[in-house]
This record gives structure tokens, C-alpha cells and sequence, in this order.
């Protein structure tokens, strides 16, 4: 009998959560960590596509008309597959405005160009090349979402608890929704002598500034904005500085302890000693697992 898996070697698992948070409160790459996951995912999908490629493997008309049939499915779980083998990520599908009546045309055209300019790959090997790259598109972007929206949350539970306030006694709260005076959710406000003060967290990187200064254009004055990567030459450091936003960078950085310090420039209630690395990480690996779970 195969012996059952650590939670914790399941990433989305309250202990994969409380693992991976860890590791991005000391600094590290969080892709890394997913990495593994991601390539599993990909592994699988990829073997289940060369399994269509090789059907029907001495009639390659009865092999066109198996993919075809399959173009004609509609159960939701199969759109992804669809969109892949025409040779495209569903959204790229959307962008173009493929419907689901076009799909056996669009990849009869895709056989027809692939047997035109890479006659020597042969077809089917060449449709499971544009396949695998389709879904690869898709699913290194669901993947990327989803560990967000998994880990934003215990990002900013344990940063603050750690530091010292309590969520029990209602000296942060998390997941705001939008009212009259904030027109979008807000991931954590935390209490101070003249209220509460917002903070965002965004596994946001390089790639992705505009994110930062939509988030940036959104705080307000001492606001915290804790992001994965940025530039250092980029213009948003000066943005928020101007607009009084504390930006804090996550990867190879302190986080906790910039944000401990930022905090207690403002009068909040946090302890007053330096945390260094090593009991950041300490403190979110003996967090119970209950604080992972959402």
C-alpha cells in the first residue's frame, strides 16, 4: 500500500499554505516553491494530449474525426481542451472570437498549415507541439491566480500576528469587503490611535507594475502595500513615496521587520524588538494550521 503523502507536500494544503508563507515572509521566491506543482500539472496534461495524438495510429482520417468529435463536446471541463487542440489558450480563443461552431473549421485550417510548413515533423507530432504550448499558456496562468487568491490571505494573518497584534481582540482585520468609503476590497486594515489603516498584498512582479500602481493611486496616506518584486529603477518607489504609501518589497528582503518598523513609526501597538529571518520563519511554522485555512 503506497504510503499517504505530508500535507504538506500538497502546496495548497493548510500546511503547504503555512510553508510556502514562510518562505515569502523570509524573502524567498514563492514561483520557486510552486514550481514543482505547476510542472506535475503540466506532465499530466501533456501525457493525456500525446494519448489523443497517438489514436487511430494506421488511419489518420479516423483520427481527425476522434478530434473533431471531441470539438463538438460542451461539458464546461472540456472548454480548456477544446481551445488546445485547435492550437490555442481558451482566452486567446475568446480574444479572437472563435466560437464553438468554428472550432472544427479552425482546426481542420491548423492541419492544413501544419502539413503545408512542417511536413517534415509530420502532423500529429507537430499538432501535439502546438497543443502542449496552448496548454502551457493556460495552465501556468490558472496556476498563477490560484496561488494568489491561496495565499494573500495568510500573507497578511501571520505578517501581523507575528509582529504582535491580534485579529481575536480586533487589532487587524482581514478581507474588508467594499463599502461607501472604499469602492473595492481591501485585504487587511489594521488598527491604529486615529482608526484604520489599509494594507494590500499582491504577489505582484516586475511584469506587472500597473498592478502596483493601481493599487498605489487606491491607498491611502501610510497605507501598506506589500508586492513580490519591483524594479529598482522603477518610477512607482517615488509614486508612493510622494502619495505617503509604504511599499514593501517581499523577495529578497526583510518584510516583516519593514513592516514592523513602519507600523511602530505610526504608534501601533507592535513589539518593539527587531525580528530577525529565522524567527519570522519560526513563527509562522508554529501559527496551527487553523490560521491556513481560509
Amino acid at each position: 500500500m503506497i504510503a499517504e503523502r505530508p500535507q504538506w507536500e500538497d502546496p495548497f494544503s493548510p500546511g503547504g499554505k503555512r510553508e510556502a508563507t514562510s518562505k515569502i515572509l523570509t524573502g524567498m521566491n514563492y514561483r520557486l516553491f510552486y514550481e514543482g506543482i505547476t510542472k506535475r500539472k503540466l506532465i499530466e496534461t501533456y501525457r493525456g494530449l500525446t494519448e489523443l495524438a497517438r489514436q487511430h495510429p494506421n488511419d489518420d482520417d479516423k483520427w481527425k474525426e476522434s478530434i473533431r468529435r471531441l470539438l463538438g463536446e460542451s461539458t464546461p471541463e472540456d472548454r480548456n481542451l477544446r481551445s488546445w487542440l485547435i492550437g490555442l489558450a481558451k482566452k486567446t480563443a475568446d480574444n479572437l472570437g472563435v466560437k464553438k461552431e468554428d472550432y472544427p473549421t479552425v482546426f481542420d485550417q491548423m492541419l492544413s498549415d501544419i502539413e503545408k510548413d512542417s511536413p517534415e515533423t509530420g502532423t500529429r507530432d507537430t499538432a501535439l507541439l502546438l497543443w502542449c504550448g496552448a496548454a502551457t499558456l493556460t495552465i501556468r496562468g490558472s496556476q498563477k491566480a490560484k496561488i494568489g487568491v491561496a495565499l494573500e490571505k495568510t500573507i497578511a494573518r501571520a505578517a501581523l500576528t507575528i509582529i504582535g497584534l491580534s485579529e481575536e481582540n480586533g487589532q487587524f482585520r482581514l478581507n474588508i469587503e467594499a463599502d461607501e468609503e472604499v469602492s473595492r476590497q481591501t485585504d487587511a486594515e489594521i488598527q491604529t490611535r486615529r482608526g484604520y489603516m489599509r494594507m494590500e498584498v499582491g504577489l505582484i512582479g516586475k511584469g506587472n507594475p500597473e498592478v502596483i500602481g493601481d493599487k498605489v493611486g487606491r491607498m491611502d496616506r501610510n497605507g501598506v502595500i506589500l508586492f513580490d518584486t519591483l524594479s529598482n529603477n522603477s518610477t512607482m518607489w517615488q509614486t508612493a513615496e510622494q502619495k505617503g504609501v509604504k511599499l514593501i518589497q517581499l523577495r529578497n528582503n526583510h518584510p516583516v521587520e519593514e513592516l514592523r518598523q513602519h507600523l511602530a513609526s505610526l504608534g501601533v501597538a507592535v513589539q518593539m524588538e527587531a525580528i530577525s529571518p529565522e524567527e519570522v520563519e519560526t513563527r509562522v511554522m508554529e501559527m496551527p494550521l487553523q490560521a491556513y485555512m481560509d
